[in-house]
């Protein structure tokens, strides 16, 4: 499952909801049927969006450690931690300092943590963010590996185009909701129409805000006015066309500056916008 949406959309709180840090304000979760507590994390690996590490040891005898506190048998401990470092692709630099490691190659162990004690749900908290496409695609490998060993992942990031390669099912979050989900190839249609726009305005812009505020295909909308009037949000075609909603605006009185599009928000998935 990829949990995507802009920044400030409330992913990174719904995660840690999935992996108990954080208590829900109302509903429930459940992994393996049975409500989240301190009784059964041993079934979740959590990897946050900032790798923490123990810089004075080495991988390996840092993944030992982390096993040892999930109590891993003695006789389990040792191919728990080759097949964590194996899936994470760390095995050429096991016996180095982590604090000698790459930025990559720690939010790498922070993974092998993660999988170590041999949890059902792995969840990775934004972990490809900061990353070039090169190293995207070695982390998406990585991830490709622990789901075909037979676990089930929860990846949120701020772009779906990384995400594609490896989540069947896609939650699209936006200010503390979901805005769609299901199966990515179901989805298809809906995410075609949705656009992360940014518009600056020379004059009228608080009514621009306020029917901003109130228009239906309009969701997650940030406004500044220390730089220069600019309001960003994303928009679903569906309700109606972006043409019509910019008319819309200079009828309100509305003079608009520059209209711009992110297109890293949603990437593209199997061709489509």
């Amino acid at each position: 499952m990829g949990v995507i949406g802009p920044y400030n959309s409330g992913k990174g709180q719904l995660l840690a909801m999935l992996a108990g840090l954080l208590r829900p304000s109302k509903g429930e979760v459940k992994v393996l049927g049975q409500p989240v507590s301190h009784n059964n994390l041993r079934h979740i690996g959590y990897v946050p969006a900032y790798p923490g590490i123990f810089a004075e040891m080495t991988c390996r005898r840092y993944l030992e450690f982390f096993a040892r506190s999930f109590q891993v048998g003695r006789h389990y401990l040792p191919y728990l931690v080759s097949e964590a470092l194996h899936r994470a692709e760390l095995e050429g630099v096991a016996d180095r300092p982590a604090s000698e490691l790459t930025y990559e190659s720690r939010v790498r162990l922070n993974i092998a943590r993660a999988i170590v004690h041999d949890p059902s749900l792995v969840i990775l908290n934004n972990v490809l963010d900061r990353f070039d496409t090169g190293q995207c695609r070695d982390l998406v490998r990585v991830m490709q590996s622990i789901r075909q060993s037979g676990k089930a992942l929860v990846v949120s990031s701020p772009s779906l185009s990384e995400l594609a390669q490896v989540c069947s099912h896609l939650c699209i979050l936006v200010s503390d909701r979901p805005l769609a989900c299901g199966a990515i190839q179901d989805l298809l249609p809906h995410l075609a129409s949705l656009k992360m726009m940014q518009i600056q305005f020379l004059s009228g812009f608080g009514a621009a805000v306020r029917y901003l505020e109130k228009c239906q295909g309009v969701f997650h909308l940030s406004v500044s006015t220390h730089t220069h009037n600019l309001v960003r949000f994303l928009f679903d075609g569906q309700t109606c066309g972006f043409d019509d909603l910019l008319n819309q605006l200079k009828i309100q009185g509305c003079s608009i500056v520059s209209v711009a599009e992110d297109h890293s928000f949603l990437g593209r998935v199997n061709g489509a916008p």
